[in-house]
């Protein structure tokens, strides 16, 4: 035969619970004031007595302990080999960074055309007034004239490069000013808080624990918790029906056995 697990450190407060709510039942009520004895002392006294034999105590739900370590052995074991995050993951990780980033590159790229915007007609209104002049000069002399023709040439045509590059330059520099005007400001991401666990006022709580990520799907964390809550409510229950309840009865039975025997010498003696 295999030896009952003993009862471990992390589920003696369970085992505490159990045995404030045996304390509480009416069972054990009636049965105090029955024996006179309804304090808080005896209540205490008896609370101490199961406390010092929770190991005798716990073994009344051996099967059932056993069956809630195994599930949470196993929970345990799936959690600390779940698998890492795959290569798909920080795939899908670089593209989003890639995305996120890119908004500045496209914003540098527009702001290299207001700048040409600005400085074609600049150049093409200088190189205009040069030829120009130049050809003036040239025609007035009187010599070369071909030379003087093609300057002139030259300078009208650059100031039409002139002013039509300034055209489009304000109506870019003006629908980039309202691009940036009508432009919503960037929000913030906010935090995400986690649930704030709650206590509960019974023994019998179904624990739901979040998964980290990068582990295992919401279904099977869900699965695995349901299993191990289901062996903890079962040890639970055989607990206090099959350990402390009786222990209680006993402890109580010996407890007034003593007092009618007491008061019975009393009677004779006297």
């Amino acid at each position: 035969m295999t030896a009952s697990p003993g009862l471990q450190a992390e589920d003696r407060p369970d085992f505490e619970r159990a045995l404030h709510q045996a304390l509480r039942t009416a069972e054990i009520r009636e049965a105090l004031g029955r024996s006179g004895s309804s304090g808080g002392t005896d209540i205490q006294r008896l609370r101490s007595q199961a406390l010092v034999e929770s190991e005798a105590i716990a073994t009344a739900a051996a099967p059932e302990y056993a069956a809630y370590l195994r599930q949470r052995a196993a929970a345990a074991t799936a959690a600390s080999t779940a698998p890492g995050p795959s290569a798909a993951a920080v795939t899908v990780a670089s593209a989003a960074s890639a995305v996120r980033t890119a908004p500045f590159t496209t914003a540098g790229g527009r702001g290299l055309l207001p700048a040409l915007a600005v400085l074609t007609p600049a150049l093409a209104g200088a190189s205009a007034a040069a030829f120009l002049l130049l050809g003036g000069l040239l025609r007035l002399s009187g010599s070369q004239r071909e030379t003087a023709d093609a300057l002139l040439t030259a300078g009208l045509t650059s100031a039409t490069i002139a002013a039509v590059t300034l055209a489009a330059g304000m109506v870019c520099l003006v629908v980039t000013a309202v691009r940036h005007r009508s432009s919503p400001p960037d929000r913030q991401p906010r935090p995400h808080r986690r649930p704030h666990a709650h206590p509960h006022p019974h023994p019998h709580p179904h624990p739901h624990p979040h998964p980290p990520s990068g582990s295992h799907p919401p279904y099977a964390w869900r699965r695995d918790d349901a299993a191990v809550a289901t062996a903890r409510d079962a040890w639970l229950r055989a607990l206090l029906h099959r350990g402390i309840l009786p222990f209680l009865r006993d402890r109580l039975k010996m407890s007034h056995t003593l007092s009618r025997t007491s008061q019975k010498s009393e009677k004779g003696s006297t």
